[in-house]
């Protein structure tokens, strides 16, 4: 989605940052009192004003009391390097050849009792479970954080313009991002930290992310769903209680109702997120 195409030239503006124009959208409290700046980074590979995206999460932060600024996260660069992605495709393939001659089979297992498996969802499940070789090239890797150290910081640099606590809130391997950098001290730690389904689609880095959550330095509210894919389920348990070991203070982990459409969803979201800031007394 190309973001000049779809909105108005003074609807948006741009960071440079090393010689790149970097496009973000701000919106503006609707309130008297301003609360504070949010920063908010989707899943790496989705557009910002998707419905996937913050786009309607930002409108409704705006009616308490939040400037938000919406960032595009970067290019994840995952390159697929292991042998098991060839071992997917034989399974595909041998799927394909036998499908014609298993079909009566399949016909008499789903009426007479036994169900038939997926071979697909079996990769997938082992993928996960069996610790796959990496599959994030080493230097995609420090390109992709070095480039949202960037970012994160021009956005710092942005909420000096307005009064109120600074608040981040990130989804998908965009806050696993952000805890490792955090958790490095990288970057200055915001008031708040706001983890939305956080993960890896790796194993050797999604491992550390309980880890990194459990030291970062700031408050953390830490979502996720029942429709969060197998990574970010992976560490669900491990990161409350990772939390729970390093006696972290205003940890709070939630789970997300589901909602069919966005703004449902995005209305619910705010007010987990308005819970949790009123407890912490702002």
């Amino acid at each position: 989605m190309d973001i000049k195409r779809g909105l108005f030239a003074d609807s948006y503006q741009s960071f440079d940052i090393n010689d790149q124009a970097i496009i973000y959208v701000l919106q503006e409290n609707t309130t008297a009192i301003t609360r504070g700046f949010a920063v908010m980074v989707a899943d790496s590979g989705i557009p910002i004003l998707s419905q996937e995206g913050f786009a309607a999460l930002a409108t409704e932060l705006n009616k308490i009391g939040w400037v938000t600024i919406l960032l595009p996260a970067p290019d994840a660069g995952f390159n697929p390097i292991n042998d098991e992605v060839e071992e997917v495709e034989e399974v595909e393939e041998t799927a394909a050849t036998e499908d014609a001659a298993t079909s009566d089979e399949t016909e008499i297992n789903t009426s007479g009792g036994t169900p038939v498996t997926n071979p697909i969802e079996l990769i997938t499940e082992l993928d996960i479970s069996k610790s796959a070789a990496t599959i994030i090239n080493t230097q995609a890797f420090i390109k992709h954080e070095q480039q949202l150290t960037s970012l994160l910081q021009a956005a710092i640099e942005k909420s000096q313009e307005y009064p109120g606590f600074f608040m981040v809130i990130s989804q998908g391997t965009s806050a696993a991002w952000l805890s490792k950098i955090y958790a490095e001290k990288t970057l200055d730690a915001p008031d708040a930290f706001v983890v939305i389904s956080p993960y890896w689609p790796d194993r050797k880095h999604n491992r550390h992310l309980p880890e990194w959550i459990a030291n970062t330095p700031m408050p953390v509210l830490d979502l996720y769903s029942g429709r969060d894919n197998g990574w970010a389920r992976e560490t669900v348990a491990r990161r409350e209680i990772a939390a729970i070991k390093s006696l972290k203070l205003q940890y709070r982990q939630r789970k997300l109702l589901g909602f069919n459409m966005p703004q449902q969803h995005s209305a619910y979201l705010s007010k987990e997120i308005y819970g949790w800031i009123s407890h912490m007394g702002w």
